[in-house]
């Protein structure tokens, strides 16, 4: 399971401790891995002299499938989302791996008061580059508009930051047109009159205050809800300017800070320079929709930053970097092994899609139960492996920047039961859930029923919350603000009322189960352990085929094919 880390909080001496020493070696293992980065996922080969990725495989006899792209070199899934057209991906990787690098020596050489305002420099760099500018106005300005809505900076300093709001705005909606430089200082000036004028007001009226804090938080999933609806009315589809919707994208993030802030757990006079290094880090970068609550909000971060000694965490990262290029280098090479040894025992696997099963099913309505069982357990191991190339990519960076970072992915096929399963699978998430939906429901309701409060509570965060602010906004983000989009998303109910109850039971056997044997523990029950995972991984496995709903397909139909898995022809 996912090691809890202490968090607790970390002096600045002890920090300043945690990072005296410096070691050579240390900035060479994370250099050099960056520098093998570059050589497998870039075109840094042709430009070095040195033979390309395919060519070595293939001097050695290692000739996979699904390992190499067109260009020679390993096809990644490292990605910059939605990143310039004007560059390609192989170059934006490569320029992602030059500002890594950047931001780890200016993390690890400068004084600690300037290590996380570095890291804000290099992703705004960074981001100008692969962004543009238009894009990195309008997620800066979102920034700071939530920065003045909860904090109290000196008053000329709170009026600068309003009017760079503004302006910053009126660049991020202005996109390719022509910029006028009087109406971005309008724009400056009506934005610091605003909170000029109206955060004293909110002052003096803390419930509108509160309200107008709960808005700004919950913008994304407000806008994605009125802009569908409107779509539904007019036939007329909203697009949001790149950088509101890279600042939507950290929607959870910002609940997760907005959580922090009511516990008291954020500085109410906290700086600027201590607000953005949350949120603008060069730790963000890769593959920016993925994983999205993997640094949770302010307390977490504040309170795992330098909380080990420099050295130590920077080769924790580089460790979690081999881990993830394991992935990145095998993982499909090993999934098309699997699907290969499935399609040679005669199953139809649908080329390990859960998708191409339910439509098929809809269209013949023949399914055999192993089919259904390998197709959609295969689905899940493409997942998996894409999931943990990715994310064990990310923790790697927090991790070299400083960040005693928990792993966000952490070899799910080691859960014994669905509740360890879910955070192994997706660790920080589980958190964003637990933080927002399973805690104020279990404090505030049942209190006299420990089981009610267990299964209520649970089904609030892994059924609701994971509906309705977890998938409902992210669908909206990939598909368009359209109103089918939402029903699209809202039939896939099923799925979350199972997940839900899935984990629900599974905490209420282990709330009365009286075995202290571990898991994996190497005795006579060990076979049971496996026979555990296997039925874990089958089920929530099983359970997408009511997430990957078919055109023409009909909730009775997805029950039929779900029963056909479980053994249960109708």
């Amino acid at each position: 399971m996912a090691k809890l880390l202490h968090n607790r909080p970390v002096s600045d001496a002890q920090r300043a401790n945690n990072c005296a020493r410096h070691s050579p070696r240390v900035v060479a293992a994370v250099l050099a891995m960056l520098v093998l980065y570059a050589y497998l996922f870039t075109q840094a080969a042709a430009f070095w002299g040195l033979p390309a990725p395919e060519e070595v495989a293939r001097q050695i006899g290692w000739t996979p499938a699904g390992v190499f792209d067109d260009d020679h070199h390993v096809d990644s899934e490292i990605r910059i989302y939605r990143g310039t057209q004007e560059i390609g991906h192989d170059d934006q990787r490569l320029i992602l791996f030059g500002v890594i690098a950047a931001a780890f020596l200016f993390a690890y050489f400068l004084p600690l008061r300037h290590k996380q305002t570095a890291l804000v420099i290099c992703f705004l760099t960074a981001g100008l580059v692969l962004y543009g500018g238009t894009a990195m106005a309008g997620l800066l300005a979102a920034h700071l508009a939530i920065y003045l809505l909860f904090h109290a900076p000196p008053q000329r300093q709170g009026w600068l930051i309003g009017a760079a709001a503004g302006m910053l705005g009126y660049l991020a909606f202005a996109g390719n047109a022509k910029i006028s430089t009087v109406q971005a200082l309008l724009w400056g000036v009506a934005s610091m009159a605003l909170f000029r004028d109206g955060l004293p007001y909110l002052e003096r009226h803390p419930r509108i205050q509160a309200l107008v804090r709960v808005v700004a938080i919950q913008s994304a999933l407000l806008v994605v809800l009125i802009g569908a609806l409107a779509e539904g009315l007019s036939h007329h589809s909203w697009k949001l300017p790149l950088g509101v919707l890279l600042f939507f994208w950290q929607w959870e993030r910002l609940m997760m800070y907005h959580i922090d802030y009511d516990n008291g757990q954020v500085p109410k006079h906290l700086p600027l320079t201590g607000y953005l290094p949350v949120f603008l880090t060069p730790a963000v970068l890769p593959n920016w929709h993925w994983g999205v609550t993997i640094g949770q909000g302010y307390h977490y971060l504040a309170n795992n930053f330098l909380a080990e000694d420099k050295n130590r965490l920077a080769m924790e990262g580089v460790k979690i970097w081999a881990i993830a290029l394991f992935y990145l280098v095998f993982g499909e090479w090993i999934r098309l092994t699997l699907v290969d040894a499935a399609t040679g025992l005669g199953l139809d696997v649908h080329r390990a899609s859960t998708a191409r099963l339910v439509c098929a099913f809809v269209e013949t309505h023949q399914a055999g139960t192993a089919s259904v069982l390998a197709t959609t357990l295969l689905d899940q191991v493409r997942w998996f492996m894409l999931w943990a190339a990715a994310l064990h990519f990310k923790t790697g960076l927090w991790r070299v920047f400083g960040y005693r970072m928990d792993p966000y992915f952490d070899r799910p096929w080691l859960a014994t039961n669905l509740a360890a399963f879910w955070t192994r699978f997706t660790f920080h998430y589980r958190e964003f859930l637990v933080r927002a939906f399973f805690y104020p429901v279990f404090f505030r309701f049942f209190r006299e029923h420990t089981r009610w409060r267990i299964f209520v509570a649970t089904m609030a965060a892994a059924c609701f919350g994971n509906l309705f602010w977890g998938h409902l906004p992210e669908e909206m983000f990939y598909q368009g603000m359209r109103f089918e989009n939402i029903w699209g998303v809202l039939q896939t109910w099923p799925y979350f009322v199972l997940l839900g109850l899935g984990i629900s039971f599974t905490e209420l056997y282990l709330l009365q189960k009286r075995s202290t044997r571990a898991p994996w523990t190497l005795d006579r029950r060990i076979p049971l352990d496996v026979l555990a995972v296997y039925l874990t991984l089958q089920f929530y496995s099983l359970i997408h085929i009511f997430a990957r709903p078919c055109t023409n397909g009909t909730l009775a139909d997805y029950a039929r094919l779900f029963l056909i898995g479980l053994g249960i022809p109708l």
